[in-house]
Order: structure tokens, then C-alpha cells, then sequence
């Protein structure tokens, strides 16, 4: 079995030493040995950990979603159903910043359609209508 530092996970995740660290205070990894020297050395388990972690913020899961997911991994012979019903509620959240995002590109093209001349930043269009009461109307409102 092999031992790695925090600098060998680094160099094999990917990841700052800052983050492995986090992940360790927040309990999602866990040295298998600290030495007489207080260096802790990790296993390939925790390795393969830091990589599914990885690949889960990667995925813009939070880390309640991930431990949960970390937990039901614990729990082998269970129904994966538990698995399913978390991605489900996350694609939602995904499909709901998706569509903030959509509005919002919509408001910064409305914004900037306001404004095709050069003039000076005193007659700024943009500028007048972020500093306005409303927010720009849509075309389709």
C-alpha cells in the first residue's frame, strides 16, 4: 500500500495543499498515519477520494451533497435510489442557474444595445441605466 504526503496528493489531483487540507478539517479525507516527524501520509484510498471529490465540485456539487454521497458510498448494499434522488434535485438547481444566467445575458445585451454611440462616460447609457430605478425592460415583457 502505498503512503503519500499532502505534496504527492497535490501533484496527483491536481488539487492546492490548501484545499487537501480543507477537506481534511472538514473530514472528507483523513490521514492514515501521522509520523514521529507530524508529517501525516495518506493512502491510495484516500487518493481515489480526493479524485471523486474533484470530480463532484467539478460537477459544482456542494459539499453537504458530497458527504452525503460519501456516506451512501459507505453503505454498499443499499438502493442507489438515494444516489438518483440527489443528482435529480441537483440537475434542478443546475436548470435554475442555468436560466438566472440566460436572464441575466438577456439584461447585459439589453444594456449594452443601449449604448452604440462613443460618447463621453458623463452620457454613458449603460452607465444611466445601472445607476436608474429599473433594470432595463425585456422586448418580450
Amino acid at each position: 500500500m502505498a503512503h503519500y504526503l499532502i505534496r504527492d496528493l497535490v501533484k496527483k489531483t491536481g488539487l492546492s495543499a490548501d484545499t487537501v487540507r480543507f477537506y481534511e478539517k472538514k473530514a472528507l479525507i483523513q490521514p492514515t498515519l501521522r509520523a514521529e516527524n507530524n508529517y501525516r501520509y495518506y493512502d491510495d484510498d484516500t487518493l481515489k477520494r480526493l479524485i471523486f471529490i474533484k470530480r463532484c465540485r467539478a460537477l459544482d456539487l456542494s459539499l453537504k451533497e458530497i458527504e452525503t454521497l460519501i456516506a451512501l458510498e459507505q453503505q454498499p448494499d443499499q438502493d442507489c435510489q438515494a444516489v438518483n434522488e440527489l443528482l435529480d434535485h441537483h440537475l434542478v438547481q443546475i436548470e435554475s442557474k442555468i436560466a438566472e444566467l440566460q436572464h441575466f445575458q438577456l439584461q447585459l445585451q439589453q444594456l449594452r444595445q443601449s449604448c452604440n454611440a462613443r460618447t463621453t462616460i458623463d452620457h454613458c447609457q449603460i452607465l444611466k441605466q445601472l445607476e436608474a430605478d429599473e433594470t432595463p425592460k425585456s422586448t418580450s415583457d
